[in-house]
């Protein structure tokens, strides 16, 4: 018998399309997966999975360090958070989109949505960003579930994804206005904001009590390149005034205080304020120290409200990508040396050789590109102005972006990966569900 190409084309295709939607979920998973296996990781990741492996918990995620801890016991390096991650954002984002879509057409939608480069290329690195957003979605499929106990569980997400960021706070609100029964909207509204205190609260001490050294992480990368930054668009240019404004705080070399504070008109970055040879400060080591920066932070601002301002807005150029350069992937696995100790080393596969070529291809166009999905947030929250669940997604990373005006500690395209992917999430409900067939029949 004659070999029949067509037909058993068209066998395959219908064996695929009568898969169950988890099979296009795990297939997505593992497509992920491989393309990242076992995870990049950045220094600061490197660095967190040192104090995993001896336990003196820093300042810098201290909750996401136990949970990578507790999953140390099951396998030991990267691996299990980025599982973690990925697989709360891609059954959460199924979950979402099965309230507008099909089961199947849900499946496949969350499988694009989690391999679309600009939201693969942030869930592919071990950051606390990355948990923020499997956290946040999966919170937000869970509130819409009935019964008291997915409640909760979006409540511990909830809790998670803000001891992650303390940024996240605000992102949060319009989540837990999901899970609350549709009353007058000033009752929700003040409810939604008790419990929204409640979960910054829990997370806030949670994070505090598992904390064994302070670093002051936090006040130094937000708060140094405000100040720094604030002086600089101030003109503050004199010994004498500079030394007044940075009162307590420890300088890299006063001898040179002048040329290292004006090396630069901005400060969009806490990096070289204090590492490398230009570096302003060092380190902060103690309570006092920590102390004078707030105090000088507060200081500048108010005495150059309009210096700070200026600065900000430039921080918010550099995060939407307006200007300067623009670098958003990062697919490393981390340094060979830094690693070593922690016995962990990973190459690229042929497969993930393929993945970092086609998201670093994407990422020349503005696709990767934060000021484009700022304006689509703005146009999917109203057409999905009549879906509560769509709608207050789009919002929740609207409004966490626009947190970053002063919150934004650089302008990296992580700090705006929330907005992107909550925002991918609507865009791919409302084009699916504009095919009847893909649609849910009851909505």
């Amino acid at each position: 018998m004659a070999f029949d190409g067509s037909e058993r084309v068209r066998q395959i295709a219908r064996w695929i399309t009568s898969r169950p939607p988890i099979a296009y979920l795990i297939a997505g998973w593992i497509a992920f997966v491989l393309g990242s296996y076992p995870g990049y990781m950045s220094t600061e990741s490197v660095l967190q999975l040192f104090t995993v492996r001896s336990g003196d918990y820093s300042d810098y995620a201290p909750v996401m360090t136990a949970i990578w801890g507790a999953l140390e016991y099951v396998v030991s390096g990267p691996f299990p958070m980025l599982a973690l991650q990925s697989g709360l954002f891609l059954f959460g984002t199924a979950a979402i989109l099965r309230t507008v879509l099909s089961p199947r057409a849900a499946a496949v939608a969350s499988s694009f949505v989690i391999l679309f480069p600009p939201v693969f290329s942030v869930l592919a690195v071990i950051w606390p960003d990355a948990l923020l957003a499997g956290c946040l979605v999966a919170a937000a499929g869970a509130a819409m579930q009935p019964g008291r106990r997915m409640k909760i569980v979006a409540a511990v997400l909830l809790v998670v994804a803000c001891a992650c960021r303390p940024e996240a706070v605000v992102a949060i609100i319009p989540i837990t206005l999901l899970a609350l029964p549709r009353r007058l909207w000033w009752r929700d509204a003040i409810v939604a904001l008790g419990v929204t205190v409640a979960i910054a609260g829990t997370a806030r001490l949670a994070n505090h009590l598992l904390t064994v050294t302070d670093t002051y992480s936090w006040q130094q990368q937000l708060q140094m390149p405000d100040l720094v930054g604030t002086l600089r668009r101030a003109n503050v240019k004199t010994e004498a005034a500079l030394r007044a404004a940075l009162d307590g705080l420890p300088l890299a070399d006063s001898s040179t205080l002048v040329e290292r504070m004006t090396a630069s008109r901005d400060a969009l970055s806490p990096v070289p304020l204090i590492k490398g040879t230009k570096r302003v400060f060092e380190p902060l080591a103690s309570d006092e120290q920590s102390d004078a920066l707030s105090n000088a932070w507060r200081a500048a601002i108010s005495k150059h409200p309009g210096a700070y301002l200026t600065h900000r807005w430039a921080m918010t150029r550099a995060l939407l990508a307006f200007t300067g350069k623009w670098r958003p992937v990062f697919d490393d696995f981390g340094s060979v040396a830094l690693m070593e100790p922690l016995h962990h080393r990973a190459t690229s596969s042929d497969w993930q050789f393929g993945m970092q070529h086609v998201v670093r291809w994407v990422a020349k166009t503005p696709l990767f590109r934060p000021w484009l999905y700022l304006l689509l947030a703005v146009i999917v929250i109203v057409l999905a102005r009549k879906r509560p669940l769509l709608r207050n997604l789009a919002i929740s990373g609207l409004v966490y972006e626009l947190a970053m005006f002063v919150l934004a500690p650089a302008g990296e395209y992580r700090y705006s990966h929330w907005m992107i992917a909550s925002t991918c999430i609507v865009i791919a409900a409302l084009a699916a569900g504009r095919r009847t067939s893909w649609a849910r029949s009851d909505v």
